[in-house]
């Protein structure tokens, strides 16, 4: 805290700290105008429309290349003026007096209230939810920019023929040795007139010096998107970003790029903004998202496995077209559903009781009890995103143990673990999905998972473990459809070790799911421990040896299937699975809606595998943010 607050003081008056050195005269309340130069041309308050744009980078967790899109958007020409400041707030915080003068000494909480006025001043709908900070980029009034934004409309750095970057740009020396120099930069120089400098490719001044410019988003070191179409930085941070250097900013080989941070309500001589205004809310991902190269991690199988089912069943036996497929579908449900054995339930329509509502920086959660039974009630945690960028939103399921590390926030479950490679719910809000976490019934129908099965006997014998959570599934699903806010056409589930099995058996018994990944579940009944009475039991001694779960998948076609393996669930023997089914995909005309990728790394997913995941996702069920 007092480092914090030495930080702040020493910048809005940076003679409070100097003057020890000798150096006087540099904590006046105000400077005016310092013989700026003439402005060349420059309108302040116009607006700017800059194209849209798609290109890569590299996310430097995983080194895998993220498509990235920006729609058009609408950026001042110039950096706000201390007039166009005072006009819709009613005062001038800034140090350098001028009314052609850049803002600054504003916090980041000062310019999205400007913004919010703004925009109220001329009719539009405001951005900004000022209690939050959080910016709901869909609507049309003035905002700041993202820092994908600021990036796109700076364009490349410029180098001018006298090799010095100060002729075209009010930026500090590449002296960065001398303190008196700078005291000297501070003590006669300071912000010019908005547009005193020749303007970029866009007709853009002053992006680079001057002032420092706010954005929107918190800082991310790493400075890799969170999202593919019109990201907006990470979801939760202290800092916020600040790009393009101010007046004393060296031109050293330190500059790094003129991309920093600092804490919102931090205010400085040295730093304003300029607005902007959406004009597309989703940008549009390069025509190479959409065709088989996109597909192309998702599809290698090792030598050996390219096309091999091993020894499964055939899916299409006898079936040579989609009508015969159709009858041969109907069977393989009707078999499969015998094997999970269907609770005996009558329930009216879906009901749930709110337990706590959770506020968080990116959404707001209710945990809740949803009624699965007339007397059995199962816990779900909802998260609806603080900005989502489309209505109806998109619904991402996340079965687990329980609701707490899907989500990653303890909540007195069973099991939580922190937020992590298998908080899949928290990603998924991140990217402006409503998450929900749902709790598997081992959890909850008894004191542990001996007696929950013991129970799930008592009630309905001839139910299954998997077949008792298919069950739950319908009803979570049911209850989805009451919410006004979910996107029923776009409803997507994901899971991890016992998650994957559940999302497995959800989407094949509900086509009301449109995209899937397990990840690392066990894709074969003898990869993993199916015969545990949890899930079979000797119930699977039922099955007759052309029974495997690669029928599952044909249940689950032509709709997106992706499976994530490690090595211990889901090896290169997974790839029979895939094969097999998408030989059902194919004949959908959709073969590369089935694809596989394994990290090689065990069984917990890896960041790599956790990107793919919600790429898959983001792809099948479109842009949640």
């Amino acid at each position: 805290m007092e480092r914090r607050r030495f930080l702040k003081d020493s910048a809005v008056g940076a003679g409070t700290f100097m003057a020890g050195l000798g150096f006087g005269g540099l904590n006046e309340k105000s400077i005016e105008n310092p013989g700026a130069m003439s402005s060349k041309g420059a309108q302040p308050g116009r607006l700017i429309e800059v194209p849209g744009t798609s290109y890569e980078v590299t996310d430097v967790l995983t080194t895998i290349p993220v498509s990235v899109a920006l729609g058009k958007f609408l950026i001042s020409a110039t950096q706000l003026t201390q007039q166009e400041f005072e006009e819709i707030m009613g005062y001038n915080p800034s140090y350098h007096r001028g009314p052609d003068l850049p803002v600054e000494n504003v916090t980041w909480w000062e310019a999205i209230r400007y913004c919010n006025l703004r925009s109220i001043t001329e009719n539009l709908e405001p951005c900004f939810n000022l209690a939050t900070g959080s910016c709901d980029l869909r609507r049309n009034g003035y905002r700041l920019p993202t820092d994908a934004e600021w990036s796109h409309a700076a364009g490349p750095q410029s180098t001018p023929s006298s090799g010095n970057i100060r002729d075209i740009a009010n930026l500090g020396s590449s002296d960065t040795k001398s303190v008196e120099r700078l005291v000297q930069d501070l003590k006669n120089s300071g912000t010019r007139p908005v547009g005193s400098y020749s303007p970029n490719q866009y007709g853009l001044y002053d992006m680079i010096g001057n002032v420092w410019e706010w954005c929107y988003d918190y800082f991310n070191p790493a400075n890799t998107p969170q999202a593919s179409h019109n990201p907006t930085g990470p979801g939760r941070g202290l800092a916020r970003i600040v790009r393009g250097g101010s007046f004393v900013s060296t031109t050293s080989e330190w500059t790094r790029g003129y991309r920093s941070s600092i804490e919102p309500d931090y205010k400085s001589r040295f730093t304003g903004f300029r607005v902007c205004r959406t004009v597309e809310p989703n940008g549009v991902l390069p025509a190479a998202h959409q065709d088989a190269k996109w597909f192309e991690p998702y599809n290698q199988p090792p030598v050996g496995y390219e096309s091999s089912t091993g020894s499964l069943s055939s899916l299409l036996a006898g079936v040579s077209s989609a009508s015969e497929w159709k009858n041969r579908r109907s069977a393989l449900e009707a078999k499969w559903l015998r094997l999970l054995g269907a609770p005996d339930i009558k329930v009216s329509g879906p009901a749930a009781r709110l337990i706590e509502t959770v506020t968080d920086q990116n959404y707001t959660g209710k945990l809740m009890y949803l009624q699965v039974e007339p007397d059995w009630w199962e816990k779900i945690f909802i998260m609806m995103p603080s900005n989502p960028s489309t209505n109806p939103i998109p619904v991402v399921i996340v079965p687990f143990y329980d609701v707490d590390t899907p989500a990653g926030r303890n909540m007195s479950g069973r099991e939580f673990m922190p937020i992590g490679v298998d908080s899949f719910a928290y990603m998924a809000v991140q990217k402006g999905y409503i998450a929900v976490a749902i709790r598997w019934y081992g959890e909850s129908y008894g004191e542990w998972y001996s007696e929950a099965v013991a129970n799930l006997k008592l009630r309905h014998p001839q139910c299954t473990g998997l077949g008792k959570w298919v069950w739950d599934a319908h009803r979570l699903i049911d209850h989805l459809y009451t919410m006004p806010e979910v996107d029923r056409m776009r409803i997507g589930i994901i899971g991890h070790s016992l998650g994957a099995k559940m999302a497995l058996y959800a989407a094949a018994f509900d086509d009301r799911i449109t995209a899937v990944v397990c990840n690392e579940g066990g894709i074969g009944l003898a990869f993993s421990n199916y015969e545990d009475y949890w899930y079979f039991g000797d119930f699977i001694q039922k099955m007759d040896n052309a029974t495997d779960q690669h029928e599952l998948l044909g249940l689950i076609a032509p709709r997106p299937f992706l499976l994530i393996g490690g090595d211990e669930y889901d090896t290169a023997k997974s790839w029979h699975y895939i094969n097999a089914a998408r030989r059902v995909y194919e004949l959908y005309g959709r073969p590369l809606n089935i694809g596989y990728f394994n990290h090689h790394k065990g069984h917990m997913p890896t960041p790599a595998a956790d990107w793919r995941s919600m790429e898959w996702l983001t792809h099948f069920l479109g842009p949640g943010q």
